[in-house]
């Protein structure tokens, strides 16, 4: 008997431990309804996708790898404008290297494509070890500019030929060449325009080109080939970490119109005047231009395949020549004083065949 009551109890424990079970299966049922429900309502409501992060193409360490310099010079025979301009554009273009002025013969040839001063450009390059050159030649006794722009035949030596003997894409691209011939007009220098803008001595320009630079065949030569001069290199030892000035280039009659701005950022004053441009533009801060200087116009005359001469790669049909030009108001002049001298003799003439007859009654009284 007794162990008979010791085995009563065991089928009590065995309907707790079922109903424990039906309890725990019918929360698990519960909280499958639960995610359905939620699931329906999540497919319900429209998905929220977020924005794609924008990153940069370009990825930099930080370190002075564009390591281009710019020989910075001009012909003997420069007036003041030109001299006074050369010097706001070192001051400009901290990666350029001065030199004296150049005075050489048009026979000078060093073994170089170019001849005169293509030649000793190119030799001068490549002892200072500059890849482009600015190089500024006056003539007429310093009443015509022309403004030479190009890489020189010092990029040659800053690449190798492969193992195979092949040459880069990129040598190809760069060695000695292309150059550009400008005819520079209309030059206004820092001190002459008294200009309110200034920016920091050696900070960076953000280069901005017209439309008409990336249609143009003609023009996305010429733009590379600025963005090689005054373009300044990151991390070089004399510029500054600071981008605080725009250099604009604009096409426009068939010239280049260059302008130099310094970008100024405001704060309001108020809370209104804040809000107000904060509606506006999405900044408080308001940004503008302010003017510094130099200005100047360059009238593209011919593109050449290699540095300072070479096979011509586009030619500037619409260029007239400022001798052309003297020589038309010259004889416009001529012709005045033809047209006067002539108008004179025949009022002499005139004069001369104006005979008055003599009064007969004269002498009566």
């Amino acid at each position: 008997m007794a162990k008979k009551r010791k085995q009563e109890p065991e089928p009590e424990e065995e309907e707790e431990a079922v109903s424990s079970e039906e309890e725990q299966q019918q929360q698990e049922d519960s909280d499958d309804e639960n995610i359905s429900t939620e699931e329906e309502d999540e497919v319900a409501e429209p998905a929220i996708i977020p924005a794609p992060v924008i990153r940069s193409s370009i990825t930099s360490d930080g370190r002075y790898h564009n390591k281009q310099r710019l020989l910075l010079l001009s012909s003997r025979g420069v007036t003041a404008r030109y001299r006074h301009l050369l010097e706001d554009l070192r001051t400009l273009i901290p990666h350029s290297k001065k030199e004296s002025k150049l005075d050489v013969g048009k026979n000078y040839s060093n073994g170089s494509a170019g001849g005169g001063y293509g030649a000793a450009v190119n030799e001068i390059a490549e002892v200072r070890g500059c890849h482009t050159a600015l190089f500024l030649e006056c003539r007429k006794k310093g009443q015509d500019g022309y403004l030479w722009l190009g890489r020189t035949s010092h990029a040659n030596s800053a690449y190798k030929e492969d193992d195979s003997g092949n040459i880069s894409k990129k040598q190809l691209m760069i060695a000695g060449g292309p150059s550009v011939k400008f005819h520079i007009t209309n030059i206004h220098t820092m001190d002459e325009l008294k200009l309110t803008g200034n920016c920091m001595k050696g900070s960076r320009p953000v280069l901005s080109f017209d439309k008409a630079f990336d249609t143009l065949d003609h023009l996305k030569i010429v733009k590379h080939l600025m963005v090689d001069v005054f373009g300044t290199p990151r991390g070089h030892p004399k510029s500054k970490p600071f981008v605080d000035r725009v250099m604009g280039f604009y096409y426009a009659d068939g010239k280049i119109w260059v302008r130099n701005y310094q970008i100024m950022e405001e704060a309001a004053t108020t809370a209104k005047e804040a809000h107000a441009q904060k509606k506006l533009t999405g900044q408080t801060q308001a940004t503008s231009l302010i003017e510094i200087g130099p200005r100047f116009v360059l009238n593209p005359i011919r593109i050449f395949r290699g540095s300072f001469g070479g096979q011509t790669l586009w030619q500037n049909d619409e260029f007239v020549n400022p001798n052309a030009i003297r020589a038309l108001e010259k004889k416009k002049k001529g012709e005045e004083y033809v047209r006067r001298k002539g108008a004179e003799r025949q009022r002499k003439r005139r004069k001369e065949a104006i005979v008055v007859p003599e009064d007969p009654l004269a002498h009566v009284f």
